[in-house]
C-alpha cells in the first residue's frame, strides 16, 4: 500500500472512530472540503502541517496518521452509536476548563441511579 493510500484508510478510521465528518473537519481546520475528499480518496497526500493540524484535531500522534499500523492484524476498535457520537460532540464543545465539571455531574448522576 503506499503512502496516499496508507493515510487516506487512517484518515477514515479516525473520522469513524471520532463520528466526524469531511464538513465537519473542514468546518473545524478551515481546509477546503475538496482536498479532505482528495485525501480520503487516496488521490493527495497532505503537507506534514495539515497532518500535524489532523493529529491534533483527534488527539492523536501525527504517525498513526502516516504510518501503516498494520490494521489487518489488529482487532476491530467499537464503532460508536449515534448517541455516543453525539455526546462526545456535545462535551468537545464544552470548554477544557469546564470538561472536569462535566465529568463530576455525570459521576454523581450515576452515583445516585446505582
Amino acid at each position: 500500500m503506499d503512502n496516499k493510500n496508507i493515510f487516506a484508510s487512517n484518515l477514515k478510521k479516525y473520522m469513524e472512530l471520532n463520528g466526524r465528518s469531511r464538513n465537519d473537519i473542514s468546518n473545524a481546520l478551515g481546509i477546503s472540503y475538496f482536498t479532505i475528499t482528495d485525501w480520503v480518496n487516496g488521490k493527495k497526500y497532505p503537507r506534514m502541517d495539515k497532518v500535524e493540524m489532523l493529529a491534533n484535531y483527534f488527539g492523536i500522534q501525527k504517525s498513526d496518521l502516516i504510518e501503516d499500523t498494520g490494521q489487518k492484524n489488529s482487532p476491530e476498535e467499537p464503532k460508536l452509536s449515534e448517541g455516543e457520537k453525539m455526546l462526545l460532540d456535545l462535551f468537545r464543545r464544552v470548554p477544557n476548563e469546564q470538561q472536569q465539571l462535566v465529568l463530576q455531574m455525570i459521576r454523581v448522576a450515576l452515583g445516585s441511579q446505582e
